[in-house]
């Protein structure tokens, strides 16, 4: 039973538990400290002295060495030590305030810091008990009291270590759930943040980040992160196309918590225009997938052909943007669709259109079109026309985006310039509009990639 007991009070001795209010109780000892300078220190009880790594750093005051130097001096070389020289126990006891303080005070760029920590990897060399081997063992494997050191090597376990998950890696270095939001927590997920775009295109080490994201006190799009987050997990992808499962996964997580950056972008600034670019792509495809599958939906006869010719500007990356503004029958078909296209935004379409109609707002070069379901006509125009339709507006009237008149698709030689999808079997539209495209931007596209030949 004694042994026993012993075993139990051993494990004890090592396992995590979570800081108390260090700010609070760091405030209290500075008042302890000052009123006691004067004697020489002498006064103070054990607990102060045990606590005094809580007042080394309060916000807004000089640190504790700047104003009690000698009290500092005097528990580095006398205190601290003979402190260890007791029971595992009592040395816990003693490691536990320079840990908690170490994980929350976090700063590698602070030279008081750095000498707190070179202290207390000078001080757990001769730390007894398992709280004292655990702590050493954490320093050894990933040079966990190295802050040059540290958030990099556990970025890497973290992310990139599958054996386990982030919360059993943190047990094992005594870490609780809220040292996520500490400043050595911060300094891990940033660490995070810079590793390799090939590490960042795996769908564990991008899951595990959304899900830490997920913990933080905050929003990640509320904290000094928010931008170089985006910028992380959407990078990797400016040149490549991602498997579908991510990305659904990083739509599903940066539309609802960023926003959607076609309609406003103010959780989006600072985020690198090639990183968005990549965002904006996908949400660009689903869009132009859900108008094709709306058209389907809602018997739009020549849909396929449709298909065949934006689908093939898209892929080949030429279209830069879409929209889509639907009627009320339209409306109800796009609600049911957003359960597959997760990215595909839309407007409502008002005055004097059918219930099933809906038109397709596209960007490509410099020349907005308006694709119209339903026998609908395709009209271009120059985005520098101040009276061209502007993408990303809450609600469109059919008799305005009607009434300003159309780029012409025909050369001179029909009295209305828009382009009526005719002969569709034979391309006769796909080439006229082809042919408009190439001639504004220099895009060009072959036959056999607009229409079936």
């Amino acid at each position: 039973m004694t042994r026993l007991e012993s075993a139990v009070g051993a494990l004890g001795e090592s396992t995590a538990q979570a800081p108390p209010p260090i700010a609070e109780i760091g405030k209290r000892l500075r008042h302890t400290f000052a009123s006691h300078r004067a004697t020489g220190y002498a006064g103070l009880s054990r607990a102060d002295q045990r606590k005094l790594p809580y007042a080394y750093w309060i916000a807004g005051e000089p640190a504790l060495p700047e104003i009690d130097p000698a009290l500092v001096t005097l528990y580095w070389e006398t205190l601290l030590p003979d402190a260890l020289q007791g029971s595992s126990k009592r040395a816990k006891r003693w490691l536990a305030p320079l840990f908690f303080v170490y994980c929350e005070s976090f700063d590698a760029n602070d030279p008081r810091f750095m000498d707190f920590a070179s202290r207390l990897v000078h001080a757990l060399e001769a730390a007894p008990g398992p709280f004292g081997v655990r702590l050493r063992a954490a320093h050894g494997a990933h040079e966990f009291f190295a802050p040059h050191e540290a958030p990099k090597r556990l970025a890497a376990l973290f992310l990139s270590d599958q054996s386990q998950c982030i919360e059993l890696h943190m047990a094992d270095l005594l870490l609780w759930p809220g040292f996520l939001d500490t400043r050595m927590g911060t300094a891990i997920f940033a660490s995070c943040l810079a590793l390799p775009d090939d590490v960042l295109r795996e769908k564990e080490p991008v899951s595990r980040l959304l899900a830490w994201s997920k913990k933080l006190a905050a929003p990640i799009s509320q904290t000094g992160l928010r931008a170089p987050f985006a910028e992380a997990l959407l990078k990797p992808w400016s040149r490549r196309k991602p498997p579908d499962d991510m990305k659904t996964m990083l739509l599903a997580f940066f539309i609802p918590t960023y926003g959607d950056p076609r309609i406003t972008r103010i959780r989006w600034e600072g985020v690198p225009a090639p990183a968005l670019a990549a965002l904006l792509n996908w949400l660009t495809g689903d869009t132009l997938r859900g108008f094709m599958k709306l058209l389907q939906r809602t018997a739009d006869e020549i849909w396929m052909y449709r298909q065949k010719f934006w689908m093939a500007y898209y892929d080949a990356g030429y279209i830069d943007e879409a929209w889509l503004a639907l009627g009320p029958a339209a409306r109800e078909q796009a609600r049911r669709l957003q359960v597959d296209e997760k990215g595909m935004g839309y407007s409502r379409l008002e005055g004097n259109v059918s219930h099933a109609q809906s038109v397709l707002l596209l960007k490509v070069g410099d020349l907005i079109f308006t694709e119209w379901s339903h026998n609908g006509s395709l009209r271009a125009y120059r985005d520098t026309d101040l009276l061209a339709p502007k993408l990303y507006q809450p609600y469109y009237y059919g008799e305005d985006l009607r009434a300003v008149l159309s780029m012409d698709f025909h050369g001179g030689f029909n009295a209305n310039p828009e382009l009526r999808h005719m002969n569709s079997e034979g391309g006769t539209w796909q080439r006229k509009a082809r042919d408009l495209i190439r001639h504004h931007t220099g895009v060009y596209l072959r036959d056999a990639q607009i229409y079936e030949t």
